[in-house]
């Protein structure tokens, strides 16, 4: 799968490269949207993935972005889809 990093990342926090990596590996490393979904999910299990971003599932990609730190509730998928992304990651089906 390929991985695009669309806009500058911000390190404000020292989880944020280990936790970013993790993402990227499992990108990279995925062959099937399943298997992304199950890595992502395991990430969010063991570290604080939910707390420094938001992301999401379109019909054929990944989106990865950056909470702000002052507002690190989950908010409604299509308001932070319009904001842009950090993290994009285009599967197609083989």
């Amino acid at each position: 799968m390929k991985t695009e990093i669309e806009n500058i990342i911000y390190n404000y926090a020292e989880e944020i490269p280990h936790i970013l990596i993790r993402v990227i590996n499992a990108i990279t490393l995925s062959d099937s949207k399943e298997e992304l979904r199950s890595a992502i999910n395991k990430i969010a299990e063991e570290t604080e993935l939910d707390k420094f971003f938001a992301y999401g599932y379109g019909a054929h990609h990944f989106w990865l972005k950056h909470r702000k730190l002052s507002n690190t509730r989950v908010r409604d998928k299509k308001r932070l889809e319009k904001v842009g992304n950090l993290v994009k990651n285009s599967y197609l089906y083989r």
